[in-house]
């Protein structure tokens, strides 16, 4: 839930003061740099301790140094034992092309300088986040900042190849995860994200990656055996297995393709997966509530702009069955239609 609060400027300059100091006390700056959407992005962590912990899941799009399109400063105030479910109200403001969103559940705070092209996100502790917080670090900013240069963050996987892909799109147990980690098995296709990507309608739709990162429900784990080797210890009960494909499966991710066609993953008791024809108000269905739930706060024109592109590719639906091993070939067939 987000609530807008009293519009009021953050403290920039603060803010920049305090993530020198944070750098200096951990040993200096920890510069990652990145190709996002086609587009040089810069990472400052404060000290090695916060780069380990929130970069993983950007090692596919590790790029050469040049002049950066976005700068975002990232460091904690070293508060160990804080971790947090990061559940709860999250509170948005924006003012003089400044945004800023609070989430006192977990302590974070995310603020974009559109104008200068400039980010900072504070936590208590770098390593206290909840789990899905390092499968996707910094998903606001990216998205405000994605939105300003045309490009839309939405709720959705994506595989395929250099030629073309699909954008799999649905709600949380809809059988996103399981279809794009099935095609770690198949040479043939790469991976582009299973929760969040940016997607471009600009002539040619085309879907570019932001995460290299894996989740997956423990209780799915016995169909994507070949998963197995590449988790991470000490997984909580009540978490979903994460893992990082380019340190897993190195040069299995890619980082976009052109968009051929919107799947919407459906589990069934087929045993081998099947595609079938969809419509275009199946994969608006699909695509929409959880993306719009999940936008901080929520473009005013999201549902247009998602209609709008499920008029433009064609929509199919992916029948899942008990063999996720026939997942990939379904894909694939869509993809030679």
């Amino acid at each position: 839930m987000t609530r807008i609060a009293t519009p009021q400027s953050p403290p920039v300059e603060s803010l920049r003061e305090d993530f020198e100091r944070a750098a200096e006390a951990a040993g200096g700056a920890v510069d990652l740099h990145l190709a996002l959407a086609g587009k040089p992005v810069r990472i400052r962590f404060a000290g090695a301790r916060t780069a380990e912990a929130l970069s993983p899941a950007f090692a596919h799009l590790v790029a050469l140094d040049g002049p950066p399109a976005l700068t975002l400063h990232v460091w904690d105030s070293g508060i160990r034992g804080s971790e947090t479910t990061g559940a709860g109200a999250s509170y948005y403001s924006k003012q003089d092309g400044v945004r800023s969103l609070h989430q006192p559940a977990s302590g974070v705070f995310s603020v974009l300088d559109a104008d200068a092209d400039t980010g900072w996100f504070w936590m208590p502790d770098a390593h206290g986040l909840p789990y899905w917080d390092y499968t996707a670090p910094f998903r606001h900013l990216l998205g405000w900042w994605l939105d300003a240069q045309g490009l839309r963050q939405v709720h959705g996987g994506a595989v395929g190849t250099e030629e073309g892909g699909v954008l799999l799109v649905g709600p949380g147990g809809s059988g996103k995860s399981t279809t794009a980690l099935s095609i770690l098995r198949d040479q043939r296709l790469r991976y582009a994200g299973d929760d969040y990507v940016a997607v471009g309608s600009a002539h040619v739709p085309a879907v570019h990656s932001i995460y290299c990162s894996g989740k997956v429900h423990q209780r799915d784990l016995h169909r994507l055996l070949h998963l197995e080797p590449a988790l991470a210890d000490g997984i909580r009960p009540d978490e979903k297995a994460v893992f990082y494909v380019e340190q897993a499966f190195p040069g299995r991710s890619i980082a976009g393709f052109p968009l051929r066609a919107i799947v919407v993953p459906r589990v069934t008791d087929r045993r081998a997966a099947r595609a079938l024809p969809g419509t275009r108000a199946e994969a608006l269905a699909a695509l929409a509530p959880s993306t719009i739930f999940q936008l901080h706060p929520p473009a005013r024109d999201a549902l247009a702009w998602m209609a709008g592109l499920v008029r433009r590719v064609p929509t199919f639906v992916l029948e899942l069955g008990s063999d996720a091993e026939t997942i990939p070939a379904a894909l694939l067939r869509i993809l030679e239609r």
